[in-house]
């Protein structure tokens, strides 16, 4: 690729509906926990569910957590939410396929995560 010229630059932003933030702040209030499903990848989703009340501590996601150095148990414990790529909930569905149904180990690791307060699956397929 030669004698290319740049002639522009485009920037796009999908920004949250009005009123999200404000209607995830309802849902808690009421008891009800919001748990963000999407597509974005990890980073833009956590961006997001912080925009809308659905992060409300970043320095205590799981993930931030272990990027600063702690150590996986003890950013766990401290943790208050998790950012899950939608790549590790398959690799773990998979890895679990050959467990009876009735095994009460079958979908611990999901019930762990959804067991934080704040909680966000990105890189989801509809699979």
């Amino acid at each position: 690729m030669h004698n290319l010229v740049l002639i522009g630059l485009v920037s796009l932003n999908d920004p949250p509906r009005v009123g999200v933030d404000q209607a995830v702040l309802k849902c808690r209030q009421a008891g009800i926990k919001v748990i963000m499903v999407t597509g974005d990848q990890p980073a833009t989703a956590a961006a997001i569910a912080q925009k809308v009340n659905i992060i409300t501590r970043p320095e205590l996601e799981y993930h931030n957590l272990i990027d600063s150095g702690m150590e996986e148990y003890e950013a766990w414990e401290k943790s208050t939410g998790i950012v899950i790529h939608g790549d590790e909930l398959a690799r773990r569905h998979i890895a679990e396929d050959q467990l009876d149904d009735l095994d009460p180990e079958k979908g611990r690791f999901l019930l762990n995560w959804i067991s934080k307060k704040e909680v966000v699956f990105a890189r989801t397929s509809p699979s």
